[in-house]
């Protein structure tokens, strides 16, 4: 295997950066789902502690720089959509990694067979 990026065939220099490329992808969607994650995890507690609140209870929501009276019932049925919302996204995220490692994969075996001599015969 040569040890030169310049002593690598075209389409294998092409197929490792490609697969940098998808690496950096990879890297980009864990770090979304990490974030959203976190914020599923805020909005799953916020969640718990409005069930557990009796109805007599005030509840307060902050809406940018202001912190507002809000009905209970509405703001519990607000944050269970944003927890839908969340995973459906989170969901979507894992799919596209999937799928990008599955091509990742593909990738690297077609290379190993560029860069043994042999010639996959797959078309692109």
């Amino acid at each position: 295997m040569p040890q030169n990026p310049q002593d690598m065939p075209p389409e294998a220099q092409q197929m490792i950066g490609e697969l940098q490329q998808q690496q950096q992808q990879l890297q980009q969607m864990e770090q979304q789902k990490a974030e959203m994650k976190a914020q599923k995890s805020q909005i799953d507690q916020a969640v718990k502690a409005l069930k557990e609140a009796s109805d007599d209870d005030e509840v307060f929501k902050v809406a940018g720089p202001a912190v507002i009276k809000t009905d209970k019932e509405d703001f519990l049925e607000e944050l269970e959509e944003k927890q839908e919302s969340i995973e459906v996204k989170i969901e979507s995220i894992e799919k596209k990694e999937k799928d990008i490692e599955k091509e990742a994969q593909e990738k690297q075996k077609e290379l190993r067979g560029l860069m043994s001599g042999g010639n996959s015969g797959e078309a692109g």
